[in-house]
């Protein structure tokens, strides 16, 4: 992935927000993911954004450095792309 590519929410899976955590249900695959403080953060801003944007969004918040983020976006958008809870499309 690079900073342009967007990101988008599945459009089967549903979610809500309970206390610091998001539960997303699939309703394809019929599971529940729980996501901790940092992921619920990041899924809550997904949805067509660009990875440069939750990499910066995510330093913003939680000052951690750029290499850090990006790696941390990254293995989190593959860990829910790899589950079909997102999608990715490169920008033009």
């Amino acid at each position: 992935m690079t900073p342009t590519t967007r990101v988008q929410r599945a459009r089967d899976t549903a979610w809500r927000r309970v206390e610091d955590e998001v539960a997303i249900i699939s309703m394809d695959a019929n599971r529940i993911r729980l996501l901790n403080r940092v992921g619920s953060f990041l899924w809550e801003r997904c949805d067509n954004a660009t990875v440069g944007e939750l990499v910066d969004a995510l330093c913003e918040r939680y000052a951690v450095d750029a290499d850090t983020a990006r790696r941390d976006v990254d293995a989190f958008l593959d860990d829910l792309r790899a589950r079909g809870l997102v999608t990715t499309e490169p920008s033009p």
